[in-house]
C-alpha cells in the first residue's frame, strides 16, 4: 500500500475532480479504514468502512447463491444520494458517496479510473 497521505491525496483528488462525489473511503477486507477523503471524521470513516464491508459481504453472498463470478459494484440509494461500493484489490473496497441523478456515469467512470491507477497499491495485507 502507498503511504496513507499519498492514498488520501488520491481520494481527495477524486472528490475535487467530480463535484457530485462527497466522500470516499478505502477499506480493507475486514472493514478497516485504509484511506479516507478530507472532511471525514475518523468516526464517520470507520462507520462508512464497516457499513461498506457488511454490504459488500452480503453482495458476495448473493453472488455465490446465484453462481455468478464477481460482484462489480453494490449500490445503495438514500434519498438524493448514491452510495457505491466497488472491489479494489484482494478484498479491499472503495466506497463512494455521491449525488444521485446527475452525472452518475461520470462518478462511475472516475471511480473506476482511480481503482485502475492505484490497484497495485491497494493490496490489503493479511493481519497476523
Amino acid at each position: 500500500m502507498t503511504e496513507g497521505t499519498d492514498l488520501n491525496w488520491l481520494l481527495d483528488e477524486l472528490v475535487a475532480k467530480v463535484a457530485e462525489i462527497h466522500q470516499v473511503v478505502l477499506l480493507s477486507r475486514d472493514g478497516l479504514v485504509m484511506g479516507a477523503s478530507a472532511g471525514l471524521s475518523d468516526a464517520d470513516a470507520r462507520f462508512l468502512a464497516a457499513l461498506s464491508s457488511g454490504y459488500f459481504s452480503l453482495a458476495n453472498g448473493a453472488r455465490e447463491h446465484f453462481a455468478a463470478q464477481a460482484v462489480r459494484q453494490a449500490v445503495i440509494e438514500i434519498d438524493d444520494k448514491l452510495f457505491f461500493i466497488l472491489p479494489a484489490a484482494d478484498g479491499s473496497c472503495l466506497a463512494v458517496l455521491a449525488d444521485a441523478g446527475r452525472n452518475t456515469r461520470m462518478v462511475a467512470y472516475e471511480t473506476a479510473m482511480l481503482i485502475k491507477r492505484v490497484r497495485g497499491h491497494l493490496v490489503a495485507v493479511p493481519r497476523v
